[in-house]
């Protein structure tokens, strides 16, 4: 029998932190209580149902030490949350006929035609953009031993998203494309290269053409403007976090493209929409209604992460039952769930005063919770 998505919330997405309890205990007041204490500095939530927008709240402060509050209209960093944009960009290029998921990506970038395994013995292969979406590419992780060099391909943003991926295809592979998972932000900045390469468009422009202006996502960008006062960060002692990607020095050249968008939550909702009703037309203006079933679906039957996304329900059903992902940048995070056997959708972005904070696991119990108590 199907397995409900708000049932699995509690399995799921709460890994580590016990059985959801049956509490009055609001999102609202969850985030409340978390700035509060000094956990958060600030926090935008947004949960809908269909066309309804059932909670749409906002709590905090521009940056540390500010008296400025924020607003719907505030931006927020919301981290490898932008995977699923740029996962729907190039799944609407694979769609024009542009590009093939399929094909190793030597067909596009040619320097990736002479990569080197652990062994350093050349690679038979170039990934795919299907193993790099789902980071099965043998690009390096920041989870596995990534060096001070590999980091700084994806950490300085004084580069170009060119300058990024030419350093990245000089890394060695950690493992043979295809053979395993490893969670890569670099993987991604390749990603965003090729879409480049073959649309003859700076990503930045993919992402307003293709997400941004069908949907009036008026404030979604890889680079704030400068001068744009309302754009939130962490940190702590009444100083914002300067590795902030609007705040680094020199001034902000590189998209990130798996971990640098910026968003508000209700920016984000409408995208959530369209994803958790992506199956009609009228909701989906990115994709038709196949790419969309591929794009929401289980590429590989041992993973749990699929093409942008970390996938909800049994893993041996081939449709995910709901989709989520997280984001962490600096002191900005973010976390989205979609449910798609309910068209339920919800989303927090927050800043926090430390790297280290486990805000997100209480937020995570409080947004399943919210969903839950809405659906009733």
């Amino acid at each position: 029998m199907k397995h409900l998505l708000l049932t699995a919330i509690a399995a799921v997405l709460v890994v580590g932190c016990g059985p959801v309890v049956a509490q009055d205990v609001s999102l609202e007041a969850t985030l409340d209580e978390l700035v509060k204490d000094g956990s958060l500095v600030a926090a935008q939530a947004v949960v809908g149902r269909g066309d309804r927008i059932l909670i749409d709240y906002t709590v905090g402060v521009i940056n540390p030490g500010d008296d400025q509050k924020i607003d719907g209209e505030t931006l927020f960093c919301i981290g490898s949350c932008s995977k699923p944009f740029a996962s729907a960009i190039v799944m609407s290029l694979a769609e024009d006929g542009l590009l093939e998921l399929e094909q190793p990506i030597s067909r596009y970038l040619p320097a990736f035609k002479y990569l080197k395994l652990p062994n350093a013995k050349p690679s038979e292969r170039a990934p795919t953009m299907k193993e790099l979406l789902a980071h099965r590419a043998g690009i390096y992780s920041q989870k596995k031993g990534m060096t001070k060099r590999q980091a700084g391909w994806i950490r300085n943003f004084g580069l170009t998203l060119q300058e990024s991926v030419k350093g990245i295809a000089s890394e060695p592979l950690i493992s043979t494309p295809g053979s395993e998972y490893a969670y890569s932000g670099a993987g991604y900045c390749v990603v965003g290269r090729v879409a480049e390469v073959v649309s003859g468009k700076t990503f930045e422009k993919l992402l307003q053409s293709r997400i941004a202006v069908p949907f009036e996502l008026k404030r979604t960008t890889y680079f704030p403007d400068a001068s744009d006062k309302n754009v939130a960060a962490g940190g702590s002692e009444g100083r914002a976090n300067p590795t902030t990607p609007h705040l680094t020095e020199p001034a902000l050249r590189f998209a990130l493209i798996g971990g640098s968008l910026y968003s508000t939550a209700q920016e984000t909702a409408r995208f959530l929409h369209m994803v958790a009703h992506g199956e009609t037309r009228d909701s989906n203006k990115v994709m038709k209604r196949d790419s969309w079933a591929t794009w929401t679906s289980r590429p590989y039957a041992e993973g749990s992460y699929g093409l942008g996304w970390s996938l909800l329900g049994p893993r041996d059903n081939p449709r995910a039952e709901g989709l989520t992902h997280s984001g962490s940048l600096a002191c900005s995070r973010s976390i989205m769930l979609v449910s798609l056997s309910r068209g339920e959708y919800s989303v927090v972005h927050y800043t926090v005063a430390s790297t280290i904070n486990n805000s997100g696991a209480k937020i995570r119990k409080a947004m399943g919770r919210a969903m839950m108590t809405k659906h009733r």
